[in-house]
């Protein structure tokens, strides 16, 4: 990898294009931070939370629990059940469909991910925004058809609330606030049927200057409205490198100031925030608040929308949630014309399927390796993205796409994987399945003795994740000490399957420690190498604890 971006710094160097140039070299000097400073990180066990505690313990050798082949980090949209033996084929661990059709076959161990879809409403003469909307998935009712009856029966899902909800007429399109309200009726509808639900927020459609205004605008109105921070389980994004808005053009209707472009203005937002168009000038592609064509498949811009969202959410201390990309790829079609193409970027290059394929190495490269201990999720090894999810296996709808997965003849039947579709199936065999308990937190109880005894019986909790790459289908046991040494069992919890992988979903387990006097007891638990800490207070008011100068 390091070969190939000294290369493309070379390339951007000659081209004069020294934004390009300088995000490449960044990257560069990230990676050998990485490669000599994560490792000694790691092994350093300093912090002083026994849940960061336990995710630096946890970066260890696999453990050996039973695992499925699908790899939890890679997915593809999917939509026909055509798409079936090549979802196989792929090995992905995840799709999804941008609605909620749980009925679908899949391979064994590939997780659904439903999304519910709203719009706001409009007035239907003058096209003006209502301060209400519909949800145009399944209705908030527990009726049957109703999204109720699919909740209770599919516990632990991930549902995504929305999609590109920024995005104006062509996706859910609504005003930041209304959808803070939306997402709060939705988030404890679901909740509410299913406790251990995971819910993430709906990706906008990149990660811009305008988009992280729409984030903040949601946030602090949600902050207003519900007087708590918005809860969010997942956090998610797309990630397009596309323009927002357009300088005037013949044909135009006169008298704007500007004109939406590909992704569009954010909605509810400050336009002098969105990124302009080149205007099919090369020369243009060097200014930070312009996205050409060229830099469609620009991996430095690439990354610096990735950590500009870990950065949004380390601000909104939400550093310690996993983060997904569930929509990446080219949008610009091939249409092969003359000797050129329908579509050529400010340099005359065409999007060709080629040029495809290097996009999606490259950006496999930097989802694979991406890792800052300032910014990444702490129990996933501080990775950037735990789950990333290609578009599409196959667009019926839009001429000349190439990010397609799969090729179809003259009748529209599938014939096999494309060029996109083997070489994602070549990365994803890269990775050796496997699954990794970790202890994420244990808790702390209190308990007072009862009259006329001179002991009590506490509950002990602790929560795991799996931080490997696959889904654990089989039960494996978490075990509870009263000595650091491990030595003294007070007990052992199963986790019951399935628990997925990529750290995105959390479980717990209880034991009961009997016979406790009054003090406090530490204990410890674990799983494979994975330990964390509690501690019970019995008889709190009671209980004479060291005092601590400082």
């Amino acid at each position: 990898m390091f070969k190939r971006i000294c290369q493309q710094i070379t390339v951007y160097q000659v081209a004069g294009n020294s934004r390009q140039a300088k995000a490449r070299l960044l990257q560069l000097a990230l990676l050998f931070a990485i490669a000599v400073l994560w490792l000694p990180l790691a092994q350093q066990n300093n912090l002083s939370t026994p849940i960061l505690e336990a995710a630096l313990l946890a970066d260890v050798e696999p453990e050996s629990i039973a695992v499925s082949a699908p790899i939890c980090r890679y997915g593809v949209s999917s939509w026909s059940t055509a798409d079936l033996p090549y979802l196989q084929q792929l090995g992905v661990g995840w799709v999804l469909d941008f609605g909620v059709r749980m009925h679908r076959t899949l391979p064994p161990g590939v997780e659904y991910t439903p999304v519910v879809r709203m719009v706001q409403d409009k007035d239907p003469q003058t096209g003006a925004r209502l301060p209400s909307y519909r949800i145009l998935t399944q209705p908030l009712n527990d009726e049957p058809g109703g999204l109720g009856p699919i909740v209770v029966a599919n516990p632990g899902t991930l549902w995504l609330v929305g999609n590109e909800v920024d995005r104006v007429y062509w996706q859910d399109d609504m005003e930041p606030a209304l959808y803070a309200e939306a997402y709060h009726e939705v988030y404890h509808f679901i909740k509410a049927r299913d406790p251990s639900a995971r819910i993430a927020i709906s990706a906008l459609v990149q990660v811009t200057p305008g988009r992280l205004q729409y984030l903040d605008i949601v946030w602090q109105a949600y902050l207003d409205k519900y007087g708590v921070p918005m809860p969010v389980d997942v956090w998610n994004m797309h990630l397009y490198i596309l323009p927002e808005r357009r300088e005037y053009q013949p044909g135009d209707p006169p008298g704007l100031p500007f004109y939406d472009s590909r992704a569009a203005v954010a909605i509810g937002t400050d336009p002098e925030l969105a990124i302009w168009e080149s205007n099919g000038t090369s020369s243009e592609c060097s200014r930070e608040d312009v996205y050409c064509y060229a830099e469609h498949d620009d991996i430095g811009i690439f990354a610096q929308q990735i950590e500009a969202m870990r950065h949004w959410m380390k601000q909104k201390g939400q550093q310690n949630k996993p983060l997904i990309l569930s929509e990446f790829s080219l949008l610009y079609p091939y249409i092969p014309e003359g000797d050129g193409c329908y579509l050529q970027d400010e340099f005359g290059n065409c999007f060709t399927p080629e040029r495809v394929v290097t996009f999606m190495q490259y950006s496999l490269d930097y989802l694979e390796n991406a890792v800052d201990p300032n910014l990444g999720y702490p129990l996933d090894n501080h990775r950037l993205v735990q789950q990333w999810l290609w578009y599409t296996m196959y667009d019926f709808y839009t001429p000349g796409t190439v990010n397609n997965m799969v090729t179809v003849n003259e009748n529209g039947e599938y014939t096999g994987l494309s060029l996109n579709g083997t070489t994602y199936r070549e990365r994803v065999l890269a990775n050796a399945p496997y699954t990794n308990a970790i202890i994420t937190g244990a808790s702390n109880p209190t308990a007072v003795i009862p009259t006329n005894s001179t002991t009590v019986s506490v509950t002990l909790q602790a929560t795991v994740r799996n931080n490997g790459n696959t889904t654990a289908v089989d039960p494996f046991p978490v075990t509870f000490y009263a000595d650091e040494a491990r030595t003294q069992v007070i007990g052992m919890g199963m986790v019951t399957p399935p628990l997925r992988g990529c750290a995105m979903q959390e479980t717990t387990v209880s034991v009961t420690w009997p016979n406790l006097p009054p003090g406090a007891h530490r204990y410890w638990v674990a799983v494979g190498n994975s330990v964390g800490t509690g501690v019970v207070i019995v008889n709190p008011l009671n209980a004479y604890l060291p005092v601590i100068r400082r």
